[in-house]
């Protein structure tokens, strides 16, 4: 359309339309002058179509090409150059403006890793010879993509059999609950997070809320497994959205806690104690391993002991299912979602006030957890995994009834991106959009 039609139909528009408009029209603005830059730099090479100068360079016709800027990606018909060498062969001609689009995609690349890594901004400015305004402002909007990308994939082609549920606290009054699913096959997804102020049962309930919104079918055809710490918060949450869930305590929590109320001439028994649970397989086995531990702590604290015998059921959940102990290392504990946040930490930890005002926080920690993720490998025994997901399932009947009572939830769009989780893992290094190009055309 043109501009005054473009204008007449915005403003005969509401804001949702109007907004579309208006994006149409800056993407269209983007590739009018990337079109412009290129055939500038052909007309001072080659001379003005249909009247070519007198030099060796000629018009070549050209090619479709794809660019990414901030609006998105932009297919544009780059013109092709040749020149005639004086043995009478040809070479083509690489465009310097077309190599400049592609050289600041790659220098925005390294901006990102270089912030990830605690580089500063003037520090990554200097490095790349532009001013540390520019630097901020590509980390701003680029991160903003991957969180709306991290946060707009589809879930339902995850077959989640485990859930891991923690909490991490980047700094005074900021909390970050994250969710990790481990699926049939033993690999782990890092679903989405949410931000509160503590790390109460609001803020679980609105990560799991957004979980089953964007498709995550946990707990229909089987009982799902959370694996959590000891948060009452967290177990509320749980029972609200899957009443027959199996909720098992971290043991590594279990322990830290015994330790934290016994004498620390009694922390090596209880270790060993902890140990032998961590160990045994089945039901039976795990009373017993329990039983022990319940009667050292009785005999040393009654306090610690009427605690753990309140956390009975939680800590020996896993224990009840019967599955191989192989899997105890990875369900016994929260180990795989607490090594996730300790590389958050390692990426976040340069920043030293959050602005809860801003989108800072959910922008930092979704660029932390996609760089976590792509070191991602299969669970230790995932070849058991057949063996829990059967000991977690349902009756045929029980199935059917809570498949029919609860149709798949819309999906949000997030920012417009979307992404089936069955295809290959989402990555941060996935190529960049320039968010300087529209300043600099």
């Amino acid at each position: 359309m043109d501009e005054q039609t473009g204008m007449q139909a915005a403003s005969q528009a509401g804001i949702e339309d109007f907004n579309g408009i208006f994006q149409e029209r800056l993407r269209g603005i983007v590739r009018e002058g990337l079109l412009a830059m290129f055939e500038a730099e052909v007309t001072a090479l080659c001379g003005e179509s249909y009247r070519p100068s007198a030099s060796p360079i000629r018009r070549a016709g050209s090619e479709l090409v794809t660019i990414r800027t901030s609006q998105g990606k932009e297919r544009v018909a780059k013109r092709r150059v040749r020149e005639t060498l004086p043995d009478g062969t040809e070479r083509e001609v690489r465009l310097k403006s077309y190599e400049e689009v592609r050289r600041r995609r790659g220098m925005f690349d390294e901006i990102l890793e270089a912030i990830c890594h605690g580089a500063s901004g003037s520090g990554v400015g200097k490095m790349q010879g532009v001013s540390q305004s520019t630097v901020c402002e590509a980390w701003k909007v680029r991160s903003k993509e991957l969180l709306d990308e991290f946060r707009g994939r589809d879930l339902s082609g995850i077959d989640a059999v485990a859930l891991m549920v923690d909490g991490v606290f980047p700094g005074k009054n900021h909390c970050v609950v994250v969710a990790l699913a481990i699926d049939s096959e033993g690999h782990k997804h890092l679903l989405d997070f949410e931000e509160g102020a503590s790390e109460n049962e609001e803020v679980v309930k609105g990560l799991f809320a957004r979980l089953k919104a964007r498709g995550l079918q946990a707990g229909v055809a089987r009982r799902l497994l959370v694996v959590r710490d000891g948060s009452e918060a967290i177990a509320k949450a749980v029972r609200h959205f899957w009443p027959d869930a199996v909720q098992q305590e971290c043991l590594v929590h279990v322990e830290r806690g015994l330790c934290g109320k016994l004498s620390w001439k009694h922390r090596g028994e209880v270790v060993k104690r902890m140990n032998r649970l961590r160990a045994v397989q089945g039901a039976e086995a795990g009373e017993e391993a329990f039983g022990e531990l319940l009667d050292f702590v009785r005999e040393k604290n009654l306090a610690a002991a009427e605690c753990l015998e309140k956390r009975r059921e939680g800590i020996l959940a896993f224990h009840g299912l019967n599955v191989p102990s192989t899997l105890n290392v990875t369900f016994l504990s929260t180990n795989n979602i607490e090594n996730v946040m300790r590389n958050t930490r390692g990426t976040i930890g340069r920043v030293c006030r959050w602005n809860p005002k801003t989108d800072q926080l959910s922008r930092w920690m979704g660029v932390a957890l996609l760089r976590a993720q792509e070191g991602f490998r299969r669970i230790h025994g995932h070849k058991e995994m057949g063996a829990l997901a059967a000991a977690l399932g349902r009756s045929g009947s029980a199935a059917s009834s809570l498949r029919s009572s609860s149709a798949p939830p819309a999906r949000p769009s997030a920012g417009g991106h979307s992404e089936l989780a069955d295809q290959q893992p989402f990555s941060y290094r996935m190529s960049i959009s320039q968010t300087a190009e529209i300043l600099t055309i």
